[in-house]
């Protein structure tokens, strides 16, 4: 039982650590006035005046800092934590309740039958009945603790993305939009479509057959094989049925950023009404990325994953690589 005690411990502590900074972080991008909540990612919070909303995060984050760095909080802090963390618990319940309710109307399409706000709910409760029943020695962080909890914490970051690729980019929230933004991937030197943009093709273009959209905006750049993955994208449209005047053509979105500013740019041009209504078609690991670009830009997008007619091969390597960049975009959209 000290065993599993010593491994739980951390387990908790890294949660409440990486959790505390999320909630501080979604403080300043507000202070800052971005136009989109970051604890979103995890908490929904939309219900609640700002006020109570800052308040509510910065209690939660103070909190959660305070009883994670602490080797052994007194009873105050574990009590504290204890509620701060029951608090989030119900709110992820409520959240639950929602997600279910949106399901049943047929507003999202999830892959995964269990919301990741239950899991949440879990989460925290566990955690604020750790909270009240720790009783380690008193003292600081030691050298061997210290490394624990960074370990754990470190987990806890690669969790949280993933997390948010299984749930988040995996679900589908199509509906009537003013255009569909369909992200570039590799040609062929053939000049064929890679699967994994021929998979992001079909599905725009699927969105575009059914009239979820009156038009489609092709991003992508010059590849190494001596194509422009917009103009064949554009190509391969037009093979489909889908007439030139549907068609935006960005061969300039060489990344993500490109192809947020140029996409926005050419609705723009287009004559979209401001801020447009966007549906953004990529494979379920990169959307939530794309989602933080756009929300640097101030538009919050609707996300289409694009189902794969074959395994992805190097999907492993795409995966681990969206780890890091996930963590990159949040945190400038906090504090740029």
């Amino acid at each position: 039982m000290r065993a599993l005690a010593h491994l739980v411990s951390p387990v908790a502590r890294g949660c409440a650590l990486l959790f505390g900074a999320l909630a501080l972080l979604a403080v300043v991008a507000e202070l800052r006035g971005h136009t989109t909540d970051l604890s979103l990612w995890w908490i929904d919070l939309r219900q609640a005046s700002p006020v109570a909303r800052l308040a509510f995060l910065v209690v939660v984050g103070v909190t959660f800092l305070a009883w994670a760095l602490r080797r052994s909080p007194g009873p105050r802090l574990r009590g504290a934590m204890a509620v701060a963390s029951a608090a989030v618990a119900v709110v992820a319940v409520r959240d639950t309740a929602v997600v279910f309710g949106a399901t049943d109307s047929g507003l999202v399409r999830p892959a995964v039958p269990v919301p990741l706000s239950s899991v949440t709910a879990a989460v925290f409760g566990l955690l604020a009945v750790h909270a009240m029943q720790a009783t380690e020695p008193r003292g600081r962080l030691t050298g061997r603790s210290g490394a624990g909890l960074l370990l754990a914490t470190g987990l806890w970051a690669v969790a949280f993305p993933l997390a948010q690729m299984l749930w988040f980019g995996a679900t589908d929230y199509r509906r009537p939009a003013d255009a569909a933004v369909i992200l570039g991937a590799r040609v062929y030197a053939s000049g064929r479509p890679s699967p994994l943009l021929a998979d992001r093709l079909r599905t725009g273009i699927e969105l575009y057959r059914t009239g979820l959209v009156p038009r489609l905006v092709m991003s992508g750049g010059d590849g190494s094989d001596g194509f422009n993955e917009a103009r064949v994208m554009a190509q391969v449209a037009k093979d489909a049925g889908v007439p030139a005047s549907a068609l935006l053509v960005d061969p300039a979105g060489n990344t993500t950023e490109l192809t947020v500013a140029n996409s926005l740019a050419l609705l723009a041009s287009a004559g979209v009404r401001r801020p447009p209504t966007v549906i953004v078609v990529s494979q379920a690991y990169h959307l939530p990325r794309v989602q933080l670009a756009y929300s640097d830009a101030g538009l919050d997008v609707l996300t289409v994953p694009a189902p794969e007619a074959q395994p992805i091969v190097e999907l492993p390597l795409f995966i681990a690589r969206e780890l890091p960049a996930f963590w990159s975009y949040l945190l400038r959209v906090a504090v740029t």
